[in-house]
């Protein structure tokens, strides 16, 4: 079984932010491969958009639990994800949910394993907006 590692700095969770997503209706789930191997990156996050602090919590914990049941079946070792709640997900039917988390893993897994979502090189130059005009 691969060990799951918290993601715990806000670096971390840009960084994942650059990667592939799988949106569904009751959660969003973003996922970059590192350089190195290792363990499992986990992170959550929910914003005042999905409701006042409790409800937040609540989302969050939900997700908690999610992942801690398809993670370690649907992750790839030397990969950070990161749980986004949305609205939907504090008031979702947990069957509706787990469905929602590993049906967004197996599509990241797949995007993954098919070489989508790789570390960019060392040295290669990031292209910025285009200043070309037609």
């Amino acid at each position: 079984m691969v060990p799951i590692q918290r993601l715990t700095k806000r670096s971390q969770f840009l960084f994942v932010r650059h990667g592939l997503r799988a949106a569904r209706p009751s959660v969003l789930i973003e996922a970059r491969r590192r350089a190195e191997t290792g363990p499992i990156g986990l992170g959550f996050t929910a914003s005042k958009k999905v409701g006042s602090a409790v409800i937040r919590n609540r989302a969050r914990r939900r997700l908690r639990e999610a992942a801690r049941k398809l993670l370690p079946e649907h992750g790839l070792p030397g990969v950070d994800y990161v749980l986004v709640a949305r609205q939907h997900t504090p008031d979702a039917p947990w069957d509706a949910l787990l469905d929602d988390v590993g049906n967004a893993l197996i599509r990241l897994r797949a995007d993954l394993e098919s070489g989508r979502g790789r570390v960019p090189r060392t040295g290669a130059k990031s292209r910025g907006p285009s200043t070309e005009s037609d």
